[in-house]
C-alpha cells in the first residue's frame, strides 16, 4: 500500500500542473470539511456542564450550642452543597463563634476568596429545640436566599435538616415544602398538636310549630332531648336527642347541627343549621325521614362551667306525611315551622 506521500506524488505526476492545483485545493477542502465533522461527531455524545458557583462557607456560629457541633454542621454543609454540583465550596478563615457574621463580613470573605457568593450557618439552642438558620450573600450583599428549620430531636437530626436546606436553595421552594422521603424529620412524623374543643352536656326543651300538616291545622309540639356541644372557639356542633309530642303529634329524631359563633367572649350569637332524621308525625299518619332545619341562636356563660342557650329555627321536611281518613285532607303534606329551643348546658 502506497503512503500518503507517494499518492500525492503519483497524482501529480499523472495528470499535470492544472490538475494537481485542483486536487490540492480539493483536498484541502475535503480535510477542512472531515475535521468539522469529526469535531462534530466526536461532540455529539459531549453534554455541557454547567459551570459551578464559587461560594465560600463562612465559620459557623451560634447561641447555647458547642464548637464542636458548629464546626461538624459547617463540615456537613459543604458536603451537601459541594453534592448538589452546582457550586465549588470555598472555606473561609476564623472559627465558630457566638457572633453571626454580618452581610458586609461575609461579602469581604467572599471578595477575598474570589467567590461569587457566601454562606452563613447560624444555630440557637433554646430548650430541647434547635434552629438552624442559613443564608446565602451575593457580592452585592443582597440576599440570594434565606430559611431556617427546628430541630428537636438532637443532633442527630443536623444532617438531615442541611440536606434539605440545600435542596430547597436548589429547586426554589421554601424548606417546609422540600422534603423528600430521606429528609422527613422526627418532629413532621409527629402528630400536629391540637388544642382540645370544650365539651358540654345539656339539656333542653323545644317547641315546635309546624304548618301545612296533614290534619289542616297548626298544633305546638312541646318536647324535650339531651344534647352534647363541642365548642372548638372558632366553630361549635353538637348531636342531641329530641322527644315530643301532644293531641296525636309525636316526633322523635337525632340531630345533627354546626355553628359560627360570633364572638370569642362569654356571651355571643351564633348562626348555623340542623340535620334531623327520625319519625315525625304531625296529625297525619306518620313518616320517617330528614328535616332541615337553619337556626339563629344565643349563647350565654361560653366562658363559665354553666351556658344558657336559646335558639330559634325554621324546619323543613324533605319528606312527606300522609293524611288520616278523617281529617278531610287528601293530598300529602309536607310540614314546615318554627322551632324554639332553649337548652342548659353543664
Amino acid at each position: 500500500m502506497d503512503k500518503p506521500g507517494q499518492f500525492c506524488q503519483l497524482s501529480a505526476a499523472s495528470f499535470g500542473p492544472a490538475h494537481t492545483r485542483r486536487t490540492g485545493a480539493g483536498a484541502r477542502a475535503l480535510a477542512v470539511a472531515l475535521t468539522t465533522a469529526a469535531a462534530l461527531l466526536g461532540g455529539a455524545g459531549v453534554h455541557a456542564q454547567p459551570a459551578s458557583t464559587p461560594i465560600v462557607l463562612l465559620p459557623a456560629s451560634g447561641l447555647n450550642v458547642s464548637p464542636g457541633i458548629l464546626d461538624a454542621a459547617r463540615d456537613l454543609l459543604k458536603d451537601h452543597l459541594q453534592r448538589t454540583g452546582r457550586y465549588t465550596v470555598l472555606t473561609g478563615p476564623g472559627t465558630s463563634s457566638t457572633d453571626e457574621p454580618t452581610g458586609a463580613a461575609a461579602v469581604e470573605q467572599a471578595n477575598a476568596a474570589h467567590a461569587q457568593q457566601a454562606a452563613v450557618l447560624r444555630l440557637t439552642h433554646l430548650g430541647t429545640s434547635t434552629r438552624v438558620r442559613f443564608t446565602v450573600y451575593a457580592l452585592s450583599g443582597q440576599v440570594v436566599y434565606w430559611d431556617s428549620m427546628a430541630i428537636s430531636g438532637g443532633p442527630e437530626q443536623m444532617d438531615v435538616v442541611l440536606e434539605r436546606l440545600v435542596h430547597a436553595m436548589v429547586i426554589g421552594k421554601p424548606v417546609r415544602e422540600s422534603a423528600e422521603l430521606e429528609t422527613v424529620t422526627d418532629d413532621e412524623m409527629n402528630t400536629l398538636n391540637r388544642r382540645n374543643a370544650n365539651k358540654i352536656f345539656g339539656l333542653h326543651l323545644f317547641t315546635l310549630l309546624p304548618f301545612n300538616t296533614p290534619s289542616a291545622k297548626t298544633t305546638a309540639v312541646p318536647g324535650g332531648g339531651l344534647f352534647w356541644m363541642y365548642d372548638a372557639r372558632s366553630w361549635m356542633a353538637d348531636i342531641a336527642l329530641d322527644l315530643g309530642g301532644h293531641s296525636g303529634n309525636v316526633l322523635f329524631d337525632v340531630g345533627l347541627g354546626a355553628y359560627y359563633p360570633f364572638f370569642r367572649t362569654d356571651f355571643t350569637p351564633f348562626i348555623g343549621g340542623k340535620v334531623k332524621y327520625g319519625y315525625f308525625s304531625y296529625g297525619g299518619s306518620g313518616s320517617a325521614g330528614v328535616s332541615l332545619e337553619p337556626t339563629f341562636g344565643m349563647l350565654l356563660g361560653r366562658t363559665s362551667s354553666v351556658q344558657v342557650r336559646a335558639e330559634v329555627g325554621y324546619f323543613v321536611d324533605a319528606f312527606s306525611e300522609s293524611p288520616k281518613a278523617t281529617s278531610g285532607v287528601t293530598d300529602d303534606r309536607v310540614s314546615h315551622g318554627l322551632a324554639l329551643t332553649v337548652g342548659l348546658g353543664f
